[in-house]
């Protein structure tokens, strides 16, 4: 229901901004690509699985040209990346490199691969690929390159569901990837997996044409602990002491009840 209510109201936003606005030069594009989230706060309970964050927006050139990229972004996080050594016989991890940051989520949808859309300098400046947003806090062992070492942050990132890239358009037997409506219209949907941080995420949407970025707009997400995880959240980061006593006080009572119960008479 929210995100059909979320795209009534972009689907307004068009028509009124289509109404209102006077003909201007091709070239000439609205600084903020008009865009929005159908849900910017996602509450985690115990139970918590997962969630997706829907992403709608509309295309504000007249004549539906240019390519949309959307890229929902978490926090960054410090991250360290070792190799795998084999010393006599065994796999070590060995010569560490640590990134002082580095988006601990990311995930971007686009109607075209980003290679098509504009050139490697434009897709860095802005940071299409998280491996231009993680910045290296010591150097890397001799014989080695900074890029191998991105190159394999983002390879474990993919394999643990929390980086993604879908191009294209997504389909009915296809959820990754932007759908396209008329008048402009588009929308992209973004799976967070349950092992996501519980963070502030943004969402950012970008219009490229002819390689260059025409307008630009970012979202916040909020993503919260509610209910009992919540409290137990803020003893353990609040009070770390006194949920330790408590721990080892549960742990010790959990003994001592199945030690009760399973005595031998």
């Amino acid at each position: 229901m929210r995100a059909l209510v979320a795209a009534l109201a972009l689907l307004a936003l068009s028509a009124s901004a289509s109404a209102q606005t006077p003909a201007r030069p091709d070239d000439d594009i609205a600084n903020d690509l008009p865009a929005a989230v159908s849900e910017d706060q996602i509450s985690v309970s115990s139970d918590y699985r997962g969630s997706y964050v829907t992403v709608f927006g509309f295309n504000p050139d007249r004549r539906g040209r240019g390519d949309i990229v959307v890229v929902v972004r978490g926090p960054p996080q410090p991250v360290t990346v070792m190799r795998k050594r084999q010393v006599f016989g065994l796999w070590i991890n060995s010569d560490p490199v640590r990134f002082a940051q580095a988006p601990s989520f990311f995930a971007v949808l686009s109607t075209r691969p980003l290679g098509q859309i504009t050139n490697p300098t434009e897709i860095w400046r802005h940071g299409l690929d998280p491996a231009a947003s993680a910045q290296l806090e010591s150097g890397t062992p001799p014989g080695t390159e900074p890029a191998t070492y991105r190159r394999a942050l983002t390879r474990l990132r993919l394999a643990q569901g929390l980086y993604q890239y879908y191009s294209g358009q997504a389909s009915p037997d296809r959820r990754g990837g932007i759908t396209l409506y008329q008048r402009g219209l588009f929308r992209a949907v973004v799976r967070l997996p349950a092992n996501a941080p519980i963070a502030e995420y943004r969402a950012d949407t970008y219009l490229f044409r002819d390689g260059r970025l025409i307008s630009r707009q970012q979202i916040p997400i909020r993503i919260t602990r509610i209910g009992v995880e919540r409290r137990i959240h803020d003893l353990a980061t609040g009070a770390s002491v006194l949920y330790g006593l408590l721990t080892v006080l549960l742990a010790l009572a959990a003994g001592w009840v199945a030690a009760f119960l399973f005595r031998r008479q």
